[in-house]
């Protein structure tokens, strides 16, 4: 079992009907308690796989120069190995489990169909799958079951502990691991562990540590997508010279009673626990060849992202990210990101800024008013104040979006993975010390 992302953009005909719609679809939530109470039911059911979903409007500009889309992504398990069946597999699932509410979506789009028919939903579904330019995936290789077992052991450990008497660590260790061992055996949610058995294979600790130590080499060995971009030079110091940049103050002074209202409908969906999500869409440059040098960039990021950080869990050295994802819309005019991450937006995007301003600048430099770069690296995103101005004006709202595991940041997610291989591998006395302090 693994992980895969699809993304389906389709062209909006009726755009009043549709906002009511997504209106309609979050408002459908699986009740009872906690974080995942405020979720939407679309996505719940275990069968579909589902970790994140969302539905989005991405309308056009003020000027009108583009079309009003509809983009649905999901990231999914899937047993296929391969991208394309396995996209195409889940989305006639979603078709087939969620035939009516699908369709009262996209029945406000081209080319799908009107009333409820689950093949004829699938067929434009696929059909309108667009592929991403650039992703990366935090947890690739832990399925839902998976993440929802490493929980529940970690909250068996914590009771155990709460009420055991006190002991060295050693002894406490073995207490808890016999404690486990017993409850898998009356434990429907410990289901499948077998903690004498070897831990998955999947993430390696060992790897992550050793690629955490060459921070480095991962941009030198995984270069060969980005070599194009020499020849590309000349082009790009002409744009330096004349491109203009995002200004602060005109921006603000520009203010109108609509970008106000924007922006209290992204804030009103941020910061309602542990998790958010960002949706961001932004103008290419005119100019010729702007097009394929940022495809060209985001084929470097892509390559990066599975050969590195998807392995270590860090997007560019960020350690909050759950998922991101690049794609170009408008016939490649504009770029839309979408991502999941932990914390605030304003720490969000220092942490880009902090540890990611180079995969900034190559996944934004093309764009409309993005801060000054040089050489399509350098400069950009390190004015952080510009930088961050310039990527909440062309943030969008996110009507609908779901989360599996809402009370799970990346961290507490992977703290839960260490603490079950912990179980299994029997560390040694120094081992059992970093042990615990996962536990807290």
């Amino acid at each position: 079992m693994r992980q895969e992302t699809l993304t389906v953009v389709a062209r909006v005909d009726d755009l009043s009907e549709l906002g009511k719609t997504l209106a309609e679809i979050a408002n459908q939530r699986i009740g009872g308690a906690g974080l995942l109470a405020w979720q939407p039911a679309l996505f719940a059911e275990p069968a579909l796989g589902v970790h994140f979903a969302r539905m989005v409007v991405i309308p056009s500009e003020s000027d009108g120069r583009f079309a009003d889309w509809f983009v649905f992504e999901s990231n999914f398990d899937t047993e296929e190995a391969a991208e394309l069946p396995a996209r195409e597999r889940h989305l006639e699932l979603l078709a087939a489990r969620a035939t009516d509410t699908l369709t009262s979506a996209f029945s406000c789009c081209e080319g799908f169909p009107k009333k409820p028919d689950a093949a004829a939903l699938g067929t434009a579904l696929k059909k309108s799958l667009v592929p991403a330019t650039a992703s990366y995936q935090g947890h690739t290789e832990r399925d839902l079951g998976r993440i929802q077992l490493e929980k529940r052991v970690r909250e068996v450990v914590m009771t155990f502990l709460e009420r055991a008497p006190q002991a060295s660590q050693a002894a406490l260790y073995k207490q808890v691991r016999d404690h486990v061992r017993a409850q898998c055996k009356t434990d429907p949610t410990l289901s499948g562990l077998n903690i004498d058995a070897p831990a998955p294979a999947l993430p390696s600790a060992a790897l992550r540590h050793e690629r955490l130590k060459h921070p480095v080499e991962p941009w030198v060995m995984n270069a060969k997508p980005a070599l194009p971009l020499l020849g590309d030079i000349p082009k790009v110091l002409a744009w330096e010279r004349e491109d203009t940049e995002f200004d602060l103050r005109a921006r603000q002074e520009a203010w109108t009673a609509s970008d106000r209202k924007q922006f209290s409908d992204i804030a009103a969906t941020e910061d309602h626990g542990v998790q958010n999500a960002l949706t961001h869409v932004v103008p290419l440059r005119a100019g010729a060849g702007r097009q394929q040098v940022l495809v060209t960039a985001h084929a470097y990021i892509d390559r990066l992202a599975k050969a590195y950080f998807d392995d270590i869990g860090q997007l560019g050295g960020i350690p909050s990210i759950h998922f991101a994802k690049w794609l170009l819309l408008d016939a490649g005019q504009r770029l839309l990101f979408f991502s999941n991450y932990d914390s605030s937006w304003e720490s969000y995007l220092g942490d880009f800024v902090d540890q990611a301003a180079l995969g900034l600048n190559l996944a934004w430099s093309c764009t409309e008013d993005y801060p000054r770069t040089h050489l399509l690296a350098f400069g950009g995103a390190k004015d952080e104040e510009r930088f961050k101005s310039w990527g909440r004006a062309h943030q969008r709202p996110t009507q609908v979006f779901y989360s599996a595991y809402p009370d799970l940041s990346i961290a507490a997610l992977n703290n839960n993975t260490w603490i079950r291989h912990g179980l299994h591998e029997r560390p040694s006395a120094t081992d059992i010390k970093a042990w615990f302090r996962r536990l807290t």
